[in-house]
């Protein structure tokens, strides 16, 4: 998780830089930007969520099945195919 978010922290700071300092996704047509930015702080919530969840396996302490465990595993892969699909089709 350190690394994951050691990467994230800059990502997140320049994605800010380009939105606010360029303008990137602002004005009229940009609802997928907010559509984008959404996806986004769901993807934070669920980096947020494994840390917790890490941290409970660590103590042994596991509340789920492996199946729930691997089902979790696709919410990711989800978020970001549908960030890359807004990003590069932009339909509003």
């Amino acid at each position: 998780m350190r690394f994951t978010t050691l990467l994230a922290v800059p990502a997140l700071g320049l994605g800010l830089y380009l939105w606010v300092g360029y303008g990137i996704g602002m004005g009229p047509g940009s609802g997928w930007m907010h559509a984008k930015l959404t996806l986004v702080l769901l993807v934070i919530g669920y980096h947020h969520g494994c840390s917790l969840m890490l941290r409970k396996l660590e103590a042994g302490i596991s509340q789920h099945s492996h199946v729930f465990y691997r089902w979790f595993n696709e919410i990711p892969v989800l978020l970001l195919t549908a960030i890359v699909i807004l990003v590069v089709v932009k339909p509003f």
